[in-house]
């Protein structure tokens, strides 16, 4: 059964379509993909979800509930988490600083509003904030950088930060807008581990990304847009062979 899903959801800008009539459905503990080629509506879609824009007709449903009217901060609470196309971290702020900040955050809505599970520690096991930012950090490969401020970091390192934090608030379903732009091969292929990691553990990951590679490795189900609509859906073999795909975004890569 599908954690989120959209259900027709089309905006208009003045007269331009945006978006139109995009169904998609993430899985519960998966990785699900959204790809397709610049200026596709993506990013736009991503913000319909979050709730940064309010679609022209549509609906967003979080695990049965129809969130569509609900602001940014009240989906974020239900368990709806993400990061940026464009980088968004605290500039000033220590790698430390930018997490701890995700785990005040959520103690701050209080403990019946923590929406996602845990995800880095053993099951149970008992954590201090301060016990999670470092976990977080571990795992992330930003131990040594802790103290560092975040606006002295490589594109790449920015990146995992924001991942940390957002992880840290303990989201049901996380939304990447690109997370693997800026990270070496290596990196990449860490990355790709971490987040078939975070699904077995029970998080539902919907991620925009360019690396194809990355996507048909990770993604269980993989949702194609171009000019604002779903051309495709299925796996990444079925992606990998479906003619319309292959003439608006994956042909043209080779």
């Amino acid at each position: 059964m599908a954690l989120l899903e959209t259900r027709g959801l089309t905006i208009r800008f003045g007269g331009n379509l945006a978006v139109s009539e995009v169904d998609l459905a993430v899985e519960a503990g998966a990785v699900t993909g959204l790809i397709g080629p610049n200026g596709a509506g993506k990013t736009t879609t991503f913000n319909m979800i979050c709730g940064v824009l309010a679609p022209t007709s549509g609906q967003v449903i979080l695990d049965g509930r129809d969130v569509s009217r609900l602001g940014t901060h009240k989906r974020a609470r239900l368990g709806i988490g993400r990061t940026f196309q464009r980088i968004e971290v605290f500039s000033s702020m220590t790698v430390r600083e930018n997490v701890q900040v995700g785990c005040e955050i959520r103690q701050g809505w209080g403990r019946t509003t923590a929406p996602g599970p845990q995800l880095l520690a053993p099951k149970g096991a008992e954590l201090t904030a301060a016990d999670e930012v470092d976990l977080i950090l571990d795992r992330l490969g930003l131990t040594e950088h802790a103290e560092v401020r975040a606006g002295q970091l490589s594109t790449g390192r920015a990146r995992l930060v924001e991942l940390g934090r957002a992880l840290a608030i303990r989201p049901r379903v996380l939304l990447l807008d690109e997370p693997a732009s800026g990270l070496d091969d290596t990196e990449t292929e860490e990355f790709g581990l971490l987040l078939r990691q975070l699904a077995d553990a029970g998080l539902s990951i919907l991620m925009v990304e360019h690396d194809v590679p990355l996507v048909m490795k990770v993604c269980a189900q993989i949702f194609v847009l171009d000019f604002g609509r779903i051309i495709a859906s299925g796996t990444a073999a079925d992606i990998q062979q479906n003619e319309a795909v292959l003439n608006a975004y994956l042909g043209s890569a080779k």
